[in-house]
């Protein structure tokens, strides 16, 4: 097994990649360290490492806020005595959804204020948090899932706010600083941009199309999802077409984890692959 003996942290892993990057870390031997919004989902992936035989600490809690990073990293630690491996999965939208203030622009400044919140800040204060622990024992992997919707190339639509959009490519391009900061401390840091992933998001976004869109009327949602990779909606989601004309999966995101965090890429750090299909060709 590659990961025989390190140790994961996976941040948000309760669900959809997260989970399946944690999953393909055990199966490769790895310890990981769960963390997931909610109790009963941080549980149930923690249970599930433990089915494979591998040692988990399950941390429920927003990874966001700092109190909480801090209290994860400690707890790794503390657990395992080391953390080798951080896998920056936060990201999406906010669990709890908030409140705009008054004044003007209130929606916009709360649109932009929570994306950054949870899609570029937890990530940076994360490793930030982790880093030194790695700069000391010289020795480290870190990677961060970007998107897609963070790369050149992919136009505009409903379905990639311009906030997000931007909060991923600014994680691209903190990885790339990173790498050149840690880099002489002998830690990789690189980057992961999955493509169309049936998670939750998609699967609400599937819903809502299907029910409110007349030419998609009666359609069953994934059916429609599946329609993406092929390029059957050139009109609705122009550039979203796949050269292999397949969706992607958890699972593929997490073997690529793998490889990222394995001795195999032992002279990789600063880069962003797309785990797209071929759709995103920069």
């Amino acid at each position: 097994m590659k990961l025989e003996g390190k140790v994961a942290i996976v941040t948000a892993a309760g669900r959809g990649i997260g989970r399946g990057i944690a999953l393909c870390l055990a199966e490769e031997g790895a310890d990981v360290v769960v963390n997931s919004y909610r109790e009963e989902t941080t549980k149930a992936v923690a249970e599930e490492i433990e089915a494979m035989g591998r040692q988990t600490l399950a941390i429920a809690g927003d990874i966001t806020t700092p109190d909480k990073i801090v209290q994860v990293v400690e707890d790794a630690v503390k657990t395992f005595g080391r953390i080798d491996i951080l896998v920056n999965n936060v990201g999406g939208s906010p669990a709890s959804p908030r409140e705009p203030s008054s004044g003007p622009l209130a929606q916009e400044v709360l649109a932009w204020d929570v994306t950054y919140e949870q899609n570029l800040r937890a990530t940076v204060l994360m490793c930030e948090a982790v880093a030194p622990h790695f700069i000391e024992r010289k020795s480290g992997k870190i990677i961060t899932i970007s998107s897609i919707a963070g790369r050149y190339g992919l136009p505009a639509t409903d379905y990639a706010p311009a906030a997000y959009c931007s909060m991923k490519a600014g994680l691209i391009r903190y990885t790339q600083f990173l790498a050149d900061r840690l880099g002489p401390s002998s830690i990789n840091v690189n980057c992961v941009c999955p493509g169309i992933i049936y998670t939750d998001a998609w699967k609400r976004a599937s819903v809502l199309t299907v029910e409110n869109r007349p030419e998609f009327k009666g359609m069953d949602p994934r059916e429609w999802f599946l329609g993406i990779s092929a390029g059957k909606y050139p009109e609705l989601l122009e550039g979203f077409v796949t050269p292999l004309r397949r969706e992607q999966t958890v699972e593929d995101i997490g073997r690529a984890v793998v490889f990222l965090v394995s001795d195999d890429a032992a002279n990789i750090t600063g880069q962003a692959f797309n785990i797209d299909g071929g759709m995103i060709k920069s």
